[in-house]
């Protein structure tokens, strides 16, 4: 078996609260495990694999809320590195924008950025049909910074003087990515060396919304406002930070992440508000929310943990509050996963078993069927803030499904279809 047992999960959710032992013992048991479950193959799937090649560089495209190909399938975006990607980021070395025909393969625009990490890249995303942002940094004015391309001509049309996170129309919401780095740095950026005391304090920081038109900024839900909203008495001595904004599709609402540390050990909140902050409120706070993903207007799903019932894939409506689990007994096995939706169907990946294999999944919901679609070998120079989850991503049309892997040696993004 190369699943890890309920037994090996339960130890390990104990020593949440001892994180930095935690990550001695799991890197050294997941070494020896490897020794004895190793396979002889890189990857294995029946289906036909196709990678987003550019030779010796690595190629990926980020996180797994958001589709690579725009919603017409003619164009498509990544990141392009010759820095290897097995490394920390290094605020020296730029990565490159790609802009590609999603047909031929053909590129048609290279354009570098500066600030990215490995997990989420520069937050590159469509905006609408033919136009895409990524965010970037101003080297003259000390200042993270956000650039929308046209497609069609690959042509800057404008930049906007803040970096983004998530993107609704002409709305964007962001976060501090000065303290991302400090506080979660595999999804911040290094180009700004600051100290944790010297970041602002928590009314005057948060998540903010920004005018993509007139660039108007505001600080939408302040540090402040969420450590006031149904406190406990852990909260006045931790550190507290927000992260994984994420838009409903109808852009009206959004969820994030509010996580603060009490002596190194990690408690989430999952919040909900709507875009003018009038209605905010906690969906679930029972210690541990992992990856979450709006199935509609009304309903999310998420990894998370409920007291009574465990660590498992779970599906919350935002207007009745109601919890249930999702694929029980059958996905929630394989532990953590970053899960989409189309139609009726899951789409979710796990970590790295005892062979160091990724897993890719498919589960009908209504047939409640499993199936696998393959497996990627993950080796451990790729590890920790280098690590290459899946990340797995559907076009708008549901034909091709993307994601990154480094099974080759390299980190590489791929379609199957």
């Amino acid at each position: 078996m190369s699943e890890y047992s309920k037994a090996e999960k339960n130890i390990a959710i104990l020593l949440n609260k001892f994180p930095s032992i935690k990550e001695k013992i799991k890197k050294n048991y997941q070494r020896i495990n490897y020794l004895f479950y190793k396979k002889k193959h890189f990857y294995k799937t029946d289906k036909k694999l196709v990678e987003i090649s550019e030779g010796g560089i690595e190629t990926f495209f980020g996180y797994y809320d958001k589709s690579p190909v725009n919603y017409t399938s003619e164009y498509i975006i990544y990141h392009a590195s010759d820095y290897p990607t097995c490394k920390l980021p290094s605020a020296q070395k730029n990565i490159s924008i790609i802009l590609a025909d999603f047909n031929s393969g053909k590129i048609l625009k290279k354009i570098k950025t500066k600030s990215y990490n490995w997990q989420q890249g520069a937050k590159l995303m469509w905006i609408d049909d033919f136009e895409f942002i990524f965010n970037d940094f101003d080297t003259e004015k000390n200042k993270y910074i956000s650039k929308i391309i046209d497609a069609k001509t690959g042509m800057l049309i404008k930049t906007i003087p803040y970096p983004i996170y998530d993107v609704d129309s002409g709305t964007a919401l962001t976060l501090n990515f000065e303290r991302l780095s400090i506080l979660r740095p595999d999804y911040g950026y290094r180009n700004i060396k600051i100290k944790l005391n010297n970041l602002p304090e928590p009314k005057r920081d948060g998540i903010f919304k920004i005018d993509l038109k007139t660039d108007k900024k505001i600080l939408l839900i302040s540090l402040e406002n969420l450590i006031e909203l149904n406190p406990n008495v852990n909260m006045s001595d931790a550190l507290h930070k927000v992260n994984h904004i994420m838009f409903s599709p109808d852009g009206n609402n959004f969820i994030f992440l509010h996580r603060y540390f009490v002596d190194g050990v990690k408690y989430d909140r999952l919040i909900l508000s709507d875009i003018n902050k009038k209605n905010i409120k906690i969906i679930s706070d029972h210690e541990m929310i992992s990856h979450c993903y709006w199935i509609d207007n009304l309903n999310i799903i998420s990894f998370m943990r409920r007291y009574k019932t465990g660590d498992k894939y779970y599906v919350i409506n935002i207007k009745t509050g109601k919890i249930k689990t999702i694929g029980h007994g059958v996905i929630d096995k394989f532990g953590d996963g970053h899960p989409s939706i189309f139609g009726n169907k899951i789409i979710f990946d796990t970590y790295p078993n005892r062979s160091r294999m990724k897993e890719l999944f498919i589960y009908n919901i209504e047939e409640e069927k499993l199936e696998k679609l393959g497996e990627f070998f993950e080796p451990f120079k790729y590890y920790g803030e280098t690590r290459c989850d899946l990340h797995p991503r559907c076009s708008s049309d549901g034909e091709f499904l993307f994601f990154d892997s480094v099974h080759s040696g390299l980190r590489k993004l791929y379609y199957i279809h």
